[in-house]
């Protein structure tokens, strides 16, 4: 719990042994690979319990709880620790990044668990702080009275969240961070505050201002922005121009599933035409797309405003983005020729297929490519062709 406060800043993604744990979480399908996960962890030291009925020594040696009712002395004043255990919004468990619609009431749930009651106190308060004092009513306020009996204490709350004005694409999400208080201060000797407090929230209209024009792609490319502001290195106004290429490759690839664009086996020649008019016809690109500018001794499919693009084609059979790593190097090597720590690939897949192929959100991935002691983000984008009409899959 004391984990979930840091902050994924560029300090924090340095930490390249905690980086790969966390990746291999997040890519943990089948319980066999707990194993691996479990020699990770072997040898790290671990925090002791949060709360504990600690054992001390009585009369005669005899083990009792700390605090036991009957005691000869009485007993000392404990710390309190307030740990948040987790958020719900719209009953759905709050993850790192959280996507709610401006002007959209939202249920925050809140849980937390208090080790003992500090004496003297009747309210325990929660309340949102963020930098933006107008941007603290947006989240609710939870009130918790003094409870009956012996800790520890859990309680539960649930109040409404809007955010009231959305903010652009390139700028930083909504972050807010609860803080804990109690009403009655003076008799207490300490109060902590760990666990899962700090929630980040993603206000971006996507009604108002689509990326793509496809919403659970523009969801994703959210995500993806998201991710990459961790990286270590990468210069923000070069992530916000590569997000915006990426919108246009994003709606390249939504409109191929949809509209069977790209007949099976499609040129490579074909294929960066096409991709070409496409991305100029998009306002945001226009004229700073650049074909074969020369870049680390080589020439460069395209570039917009010196983010590398290299565009390639695959018709033998069905791969998927981590699929295309051959291509890492080269693409790699273009960035920094530019001076740049991030590209994009892009691969119109388009053999001939008898089955639906293709997922958007699976298709546009993010891999972290090691070049001697440099490290660039390789943005994939797979495209899909060679489809057959849909009432065509019942014949096979």
């Amino acid at each position: 719990m004391k984990a979930t406060e840091v902050d994924r800043t560029t300090g924090f993604a340095q930490v390249e042994r905690l980086v790969s744990f966390l990746d291999q979480v997040g890519k943990l399908q089948d319980p066999a690979e707990l194993g691996d996960l479990q020699s990770l962890m072997s040898d790290w030291a671990m925090p002791l319990l949060m709360f504990a009925n600690v054992l001390e020594r009585g009369i005669g040696g005899f083990e009792i709880a700390s605090g036991v009712a009957g005691g000869s002395t009485p007993s000392e004043k404990l710390d309190t620790t307030v740990a948040f255990l987790k958020f719900d919004i719209d009953g759905q468990p709050a993850t790192h990044w959280n996507y709610l619609k401006p002007g959209t009431a939202y249920d925050l749930t809140i849980e937390v668990r208090v080790s003992n009651w500090p004496e003297g106190a009747k309210v325990l308060s929660l309340v949102p702080v963020t930098i933006d004092s107008r941007e603290r009513d947006w989240l609710p306020k939870f009130r918790f009275q003094k409870p009956n009996g012996a800790g520890p204490f859990t309680f539960t709350g649930t109040g409404r969240a809007v955010l009231e004005i959305a903010h652009s694409f390139g700028s930083r999400p909504y972050e807010f961070l609860y803080a804990a208080e109690f009403d009655d201060t003076a008799a207490r000797s300490k109060v902590e505050t760990v666990g899962h407090r700090r929630l980040i929230l993603e206000g971006s209209d996507l009604a108002s201002n689509p990326l793509t024009g496809f919403s659970n792609v523009d969801r994703h490319l959210l995500t993806i922005r998201n991710s990459l502001r961790s990286f270590p290195g990468l210069n923000q106004d070069d992530l916000a121009n590569a997000m915006t290429v990426l919108g246009g490759f994003g709606s390249i690839a939504a409109s191929a599933l949809r509209d069977a664009t790209f007949s099976a086996n499609t040129s490579e020649r074909e294929f960066q035409k096409e991709t070409t008019r496409l991305l100029r016809m998009r306002p945001e690109i226009g004229g700073d797309l650049h074909g074969h500018p020369e870049a680390a001794g080589g020439i460069t499919d395209l570039t917009f405003r010196d983010i590398p693009i290299e565009l390639k084609v695959e018709n033998n059979q069905v791969l998927y983005a981590k699929d295309f790593s051959r291509y890492f190097d080269q693409a790699a090597a273009y960035a920094l020729g530019l001076g740049k720590r991030i590209a994009l690939l892009s691969v119109l897949e388009s053999c001939a297929k008898s089955s639906p192929v293709g997922n958007v959100e699976e298709d546009i991935a993010v891999f972290r490519h090691r070049v001697g002691n440099s490290s660039v983000v390789i943005i994939v984008a797979v495209a899909r062709g060679g489809f057959p009409k849909p009432s065509s899959y019942s014949k096979h």
